[in-house]
């Protein structure tokens, strides 16, 4: 019988040598690659390294994007370079705890969060962790309420809700229920915009009965969790995470890359348009390096 987890500690492995490199887009390629070898079994845990490095990825391009300068960059990297490495260490591990995982993570974005702070934001604000919880909450019971939304082809409600998300956890930090809450949104995000791809109709409307069966039942499980955190709370999360990449993944398969949406998000410091060029490249080289699709020349 194959066995999953060693093929998964080779892509986190590779994953953590690109990180190493400050090579972002390879570790976000790889840490992709862990998530897309864990759906050929069955132990639901393996899709977390691979799910947690990603994360981590884009953490780093957006602060190397940002052109921080070196010091902070140096710091913020000694900072992730200590994880990667518990993380490894971790995985070296038969039966590997999902919980410690989590908790590491948690840990280290809350390390993180003050290097993606502009100068104004760290001088400014204090952590609060009590308000983010209280936000947290009422923008999840927002989207409970307004899911209908995603009807609309052409609706950004899980975006809008991400970038609040963000921007209350860099200014304000949080617990660990609010990292549970925003890494599922984010792979709910992820899911249904291949959802839009495959529940669009010829007249550019989307199969609302498609929508609700497939994303809705989603939402609910997110906000009941998020408004009453029980002993249970690890499995909900990891049983859910584990569905909603596996779709993600499985849908890739059907569509490959999708066009990314354009839509301006709070960043806390404008991207220099050096910056921005070099983002576009990165997602150039990405899709080609990942699905083997070259640019026709002139277009």
């Amino acid at each position: 019988m194959v066995d999953l987890s060693q093929v998964i500690r080779s892509d986190i492995e590779a994953s953590i040598n690109a990180f190493e490199d400050n090579d972002f887009e390879n570790m976000n390629i790889f840490a992709n690659r862990s998530m897309a070898n864990a759906i050929f079994g069955e132990d639901k845990k393996l899709i977390l390294p691979g799910f947690l490095m990603k994360e981590l990825a884009g953490i780093f391009g957006t602060l190397e994007a940002r052109g921080k300068e070196q010091t902070a960059f140096s710091t913020a990297k000694t900072i992730g370079a200590n994880y990667v490495s518990s993380l490894s260490k971790l995985l070296r591990e038969k039966g590997f705890e999902e919980n410690e995982l989590w908790q590491k993570f948690h840990e280290v974005s809350l390390e993180l969060r003050k290097f993606l702070m502009s100068t104004v934001e760290e001088r400014t604000y204090k952590e609060d962790p009590e308000f983010t919880r209280y936000a947290f909450e009422w923008l999840v019971k927002y989207l409970e309420k307004k899911k209908e939304t995603l009807f609309n082809p052409k609706n950004l409600l899980l975006k809008g809700i991400l970038n609040d998300m963000d921007r209350i956890f860099r200014v304000y930090g949080g617990v660990l229920l609010d990292t549970h809450t925003i890494s599922l949104v984010r792979a709910l995000d992820r899911y249904y915009d291949y959802c839009r791809k495959a529940y669009s109709q010829s007249d550019g409307t989307l199969d609302k009965d498609g929508i609700a069966k497939t994303v809705f039942p989603f939402i609910d499980r997110i906000a009941g969790l998020s408004s009453s955190p029980s002993e249970s709370q690890a499995s909900i999360v990891n049983e859910t995470l584990w569905e909603l990449v596996k779709r993600w993944r499985e849908f890739f398969l059907d569509y490959l890359e999708l066009p990314r949406p354009r839509v301006e998000v709070e960043r806390g410091i404008e991207i220099p348009e050096e910056a921005k060029r070099k983002i576009t490249e990165s997602v150039t080289k990405t899709l080609e390096k990942e699905v083997g699709v070259k640019k026709t020349p002139g277009r």
